[in-house]
């Protein structure tokens, strides 16, 4: 018979795990203010008094929750810094990023419970938050480290900074299609990663030379004070849920910061919800009014005009705007039933991507891919999931982001879409035909040696 104490570690090391996975899958749900004591001990049947003597309070429970879940994560993948035996930088960099998409989303929990407890402000030092930063932090050391063994022999003398720009990049689109994966839509996630994988091995071999962009000189429009009660509730709604989360944000919470009493909170909503709806479509049409216009450009312009438009976008995230952050965080949320805020920021995001689709496809109107009707809807899709891995790393991470060399991998990313797709297309027709003679794509050109598009010659 193994001794008592033999007995005792085993079942507390057991009542431990209970905890931990109970506490994951409720937080994944509702979030860090949601999860409590009580809702675990109800989960696991264990006694409060044994929550408590593994873990001080919530704070540390979550932590060491997000701490284990990662460790599993990493246990059952193959590392960063281990790559594929007998491949080339290039081969290896067209499989990381779909591989390292497919283990999250095989394990999704702790990276969606990372993201919501990231995108919180708490008011107070949260360990939960800084737990998963240090992830962040972790994943980039990997990542860069990986790119390093990865990249072809003296490439990283010739090109300092270069495995840390990939890395942003690699981490940013994972967060963006992981995000819109656990958005429930119809993206196929999976193809996306791939479609980054291939631009980034060919930016890692061959990148494309950039034009200069004029900055954008129009005037910005000045973040208006809200005024009416309306607006204070708006605001004060949106404050709190940067606090405490959907789940934690209460009326009485919302009605005490702004001032004003819940009568009037029920004059203009129906319920938290519709509050919630209204905060994010408030926040979305304040946005838009100050943003560039994207007016209608052609392929030659294609690049240059994405470039002078994103520089000025994405410097409004550093402003956490709350469509998105608290867009981010009802997306992430899993509750039974879906949330008037979830369908809202949904909805807003389908109306963005359908017009993304509409100009990239006016952009290619006049080349080859015009009748590829695939070709644009993945742009605007990728666009989106790399601005908002971008947004998310404003949010987080403590990394040196220079938003003009990240602003022009993201353009760079979506042109190598186009020429790979371009190529392959061409490709294609030479096989159908059976020429090969001057004129005709080779079947084993390499797309990065490709220098046709109208996008690169006006480089």
């Amino acid at each position: 018979m193994p001794p008592k104490t033999a007995r005792r570690h085993r079942q507390g090391a057991e009542s431990r795990q209970r905890i931990l996975d109970a506490a994951l899958g409720i937080a994944t749900v509702r979030g860090y203010d949601g999860t409590t004591v009580a809702l675990v001990t109800e989960r696991t049947g264990l006694p409060a008094s044994s929550v408590y003597w593994h873990f001080h309070n919530k704070d540390e429970l979550l932590a060491e929750t997000l701490e284990h879940a990662y460790r599993m994560w990493l246990s059952a993948s193959d590392g960063w810094i281990s790559y594929e035996v007998g491949m080339s930088g290039s081969e290896r960099a067209r499989r990381r990023p779909g591989q390292n998409l497919r283990r999250l989303l095989d394990r999704p929990e702790f990276w969606r419970l990372g993201l919501m407890v990231g995108l919180l402000v708490p008011p107070e030092p949260m360990v939960a938050r800084e737990r998963y930063l240090e992830v962040r932090r972790d994943a980039l050391v990997r990542t860069a480290a990986w790119w390093s063994a990865a990249l072809e022999p003296g490439l990283e003398a010739r090109r300092p900074g270069l495995p840390l720009q990939l890395s942003q990049l690699i981490i940013g689109a994972t967060d963006g299609l992981f995000l819109a994966a656990q958005s429930g839509g119809t993206w196929d996630v999976e193809a996306l990663a791939d479609e980054v994988g291939e631009a980034l091995a060919l930016m890692a071999v061959q990148p494309r030379r950039k034009s200069p962009s004029a900055p954008w000189t129009e005037p910005r429009l000045p973040v208006a004070a809200p005024s009416s009660s309306r607006e204070r509730l708006l605001a004060a709604a949106a404050e709190v849920a940067a606090e405490r989360g959907y789940v934690g944000t209460t009326i009485s919470l919302v009605c005490e910061r702004s001032g004003l009493p819940v009568s009037s909170l029920y004059w203009f909503f129906d319920d938290k919800d519709h509050l919630m709806a209204e905060v994010v479509q408030h926040s979305f049409d304040d946005w838009l009014a100050r943003q560039p216009r994207w007016t209608t450009t052609s392929d030659a312009r294609r690049a240059t005009t994405l470039r002078r438009i994103l520089r000025r976008t994405t410097r409004t995230f550093a402003e956490s705007p709350a469509f998105l952050r608290v867009g981010h965080m009802v997306a992430l949320e899993h509750h039974d039933e879906q949330t008037g805020a979830r369908r809202r920021f949904l909805a807003i995001r389908q109306g963005v991507e359908d017009d993304l689709s509409s100009w990239f496809a006016h952009s290619l109107a006049s080349t080859p891919l015009a009748h590829d009707d695939d070709l644009a809807r993945t742009l605007a899709r990728l666009l989106i999931a790399l601005t908002d891995g971008l947004f998310l790393s404003q949010r987080l991470d403590d990394w040196d982001i220079d938003l003009d060399v990240v602003v022009d991998g993201i353009v760079e990313i979506l042109e190598q879409v186009v020429a790979h797709r371009a190529h392959s297309a061409s490709t294609t027709v030479a096989s159908a035909t059976g020429a090969s003679g001057p004129g005709r794509a080779s079947s084993t050109a390499r797309v990065g040696e490709i220098s046709t598009s109208s996008s690169e010659r006006t480089a």
